[in-house]
């Protein structure tokens, strides 16, 4: 079949926060002309399914394109059937529980060639590209010192019974979970590397086996030094959710979340000739509305990434991307146990 007739996609997992959301944005994109569900699915699935039913399905009819949105101890081993075929696969974040088991998805892409990405979509978002744009101006010089907070809903809100809080399952807490969206914006952003971290993680309120408050702070490549503070610990709102990059000419800050809720506003100050005009510049950026997860930035995330694999382009975020934030998270555990500064 030829792109132009429309793709086939297939997802596949379903027991996932996220999988009502990724659901309606497949739905919605125009490259997919038909989409298959296996697994358990929410609705209009096609039921259970075995590894080696699976195997049977991508040999006897392979699709075009594949989803895995499933809980992070099954992730990786329905990934790796997509990817050792060779399908342009998308697995929803954090892709699996350690570092281990996406750096052996990255091997298997070698073997393969075949392009995957996990849904760090804040890449994509409005306020985030408006971030780029200043940065890579040079609106705040050098970049010198970070702030990102990630604080949302207590643990009671969100079931402590779900496997997000089942360290066998999932891998890890709030850190691993939502925290990673803030570790890799920071890499994005900077266009900088994690030199070290040191880190604390505590769970002192409901009775689960994963971090319901992380903080690290790091050391940059370019000399930067940074804090990363993150919780499940708001009992009455969803969010306070931000991040802070300061420079030698100015700082920039994205306010997601607040007491007012979803803000998604940005600032700028600068002595930069260029946007000195004003004491400070601040724009709304929301994200486009749209169905699925993500809205509209959701879908366009799917389209670019399937126009990439198409034009046998890389992706603004791959293997590799998803790989740099998991060692960062585990290296935070590490350091939590230990004491001591790990090196990255």
């Amino acid at each position: 079949m030829s792109y132009s007739e429309g793709l086939v996609a297939l997802a596949l997992g379903g027991d996932n926060p996220h999988a009502t959301g990724w659901v309606e944005t497949l739905k919605h994109c125009p490259s997919i002309r038909d989409l298959r569900l296996l697994g358990n699915w929410p609705s209009g699935s096609d039921g259970g399914y075995t590894i080696t039913d699976l195997h049977e399905i991508f040999e006897r009819e392979p699709p075009d394109f594949v989803l895995v949105c499933s809980a992070n101890d099954e992730a990786p081993s329905l990934a790796s059937i997509s990817i050792k075929a060779g399908i342009p696969t998308i697995v929803e974040k954090p892709v699996a529980r350690n570092l281990t088991e996406i750096e052996k998805l990255n091997d298997l892409a070698k073997q393969s060639g075949a392009l995957w990405t996990t849904g760090f979509l804040n890449r994509y978002h409005p306020s985030v590209s408006q971030l780029k744009h200043w940065i890579e101006n040079g609106a705040i010089g050098r970049v010198i010192s970070i702030e990102g907070r990630m604080i949302t809903s207590h643990v009671e809100a969100r079931n402590p019974e779900h496997w997000l809080f089942s360290d066998e399952r999932a891998g890890g807490g709030i850190l691993h979970w939502l925290g990673i969206h803030t570790i890799d914006l920071i890499r994005y952003l900077t266009d900088s590397e994690f030199l070290n971290v040191c880190g604390k993680v505590a769970t002192t309120v409901q009775d689960i086996d994963v971090e319901e408050v992380a903080t690290a702070c790091f050391s940059m490549a370019g000399g930067a030094l940074g804090q990363i503070h993150a919780g499940y610990v708001l009992p009455g709102r969803y969010g306070d959710i931000s991040l802070v990059i300061r420079g030698t000419e100015g700082d920039v800050k994205w306010q997601s979340w607040d007491y007012k809720g979803r803000r998604d506003i940005v600032y700028l100050q600068s002595v930069n000739s260029t946007w000195n005009n004003v004491d400070y510049h601040e724009l709304h950026c929301p994200s486009p509305e749209g169905p699925g997860y993500g809205g509209q930035m959701g879908i366009n995330y799917v389209e670019d990434f399937i126009n990439s694999y198409q034009n046998s382009k890389s992706f603004l975020v791959d293997g590799n991307d998803v790989a740099k934030a998991m060692k960062f998270v585990e290296a935070v555990y590490r350091s939590a146990k230990s004491g001591k500064t790990e090196e990255l």
